[in-house]
């Protein structure tokens, strides 16, 4: 078993640094002990993943996601369970709220591949999926020496800001280094991961270690052939996509003040940002009207 004597103070101080050799050594030393020359292991983690959307703070969508992570291949794939479909909760029957469902595929899935430092996945702007990359060393982990119980695990507290967010983690060094959905880079796996205004969530719910035949096929990158956007790139095409709605003119000349959010999971248009003031009008708007 791996646990956390196996690291050096030295080690676990490097873990914060946004360093692509510091994470692929980080990778290394904690899959090694799980490889096996007569054998392919996978070991995958269940989580249930819920957002709190509202002002109340009640649930607005929950789902359950595998993380399948292959430390012999030096990949994982996180996806939403094929058997459980999100839930729509606290809805009442005079709601007016509409559910999409959006088509394609590969929508949840997220795709990484720590020897070379990226993940894959797809994100919506205005109904419509691009492929997004990121670095997975895209964290600033300060680890604490807080520690609990999950799922039989020893872990250890880890906070963080990411993109609009303050995140306290827990982790576990006896399990190579992964985690749900974009969070990963700490020495070990993630299993529980909280926003600190309650926002997101994500919690292990289940962990299955098995041995796969030799042969087993590595997973291939399901958006290898796609154009994929840098997070940067991402951002400014969010943001002019934006912009274009907010000045949106129906066929019939009729002008529709159409307010795009500027952050969900991650801040996509910056609070002071003077370019894109839709959501700032129509606030204004709507306070006048009261």
């Amino acid at each position: 078993m791996f646990t956390v004597e196996a690291f050096s103070k030295p080690l676990l101080n490097l873990v914060y640094m946004k360093n692509f050799y510091v994470l692929s050594l980080l990778f290394m030393v904690c899959s090694t002990v799980w490889s096996q020359k007569d054998s392919i292991t996978s070991i995958n983690l269940k989580y249930n993943y819920v957002v709190r959307g509202n002002a109340a703070k009640n649930i607005t969508y929950k789902a359950a996601y595998d993380l399948v992570l292959f430390p012999d291949f030096g990949l994982a794939v996180y996806d939403k369970e094929v058997d459980k479909a999100p839930k729509i909760e606290n809805i009442t029957s005079t709601s007016t709220a509409i559910e999409w469902k959006p088509k394609g595929k590969n929508l949840s899935t997220l795709y990484k591949n720590y020897a070379r430092n990226e993940m894959f996945l797809k994100s919506n702007i205005n109904f419509r999926f691009f492929v997004q990359k990121d670095s997975l060393a895209i964290f600033d982990w300060d680890i604490k020496e807080e520690t609990k119980t999950i799922l039989g695990y020893t872990c250890q507290a880890a906070t963080t800001t990411f993109r609009g967010r303050n995140y306290k983690a827990w982790f576990t060094t006896a399990l190579p280094v992964c985690g749900p959905w974009k969070f990963d880079s700490l020495p070990g796996a993630i299993l529980e991961v909280k926003a600190s205004d309650d926002y997101v969530s994500w919690e292990a719910t289940g962990i299955i270690v098995d041995k796969q035949k030799p042969d087993y096929p590595q997973p291939e990158n399901p958006f290898v052939l796609d154009k994929a956007l840098t997070w940067s790139e991402f951002k400014l095409l969010y943001k002019e996509k934006a912009i274009a709605a907010s000045k949106y003119v129906t066929k019939e000349g009729e002008k529709l003040n159409i307010v795009t959010a500027r952050m969900g999971v991650e801040r996509y248009i910056e609070e002071d940002d003077k370019d894109y003031q839709a959501d700032k009008v129509m606030k204004k708007i709507m306070n006048e009207n009261k």
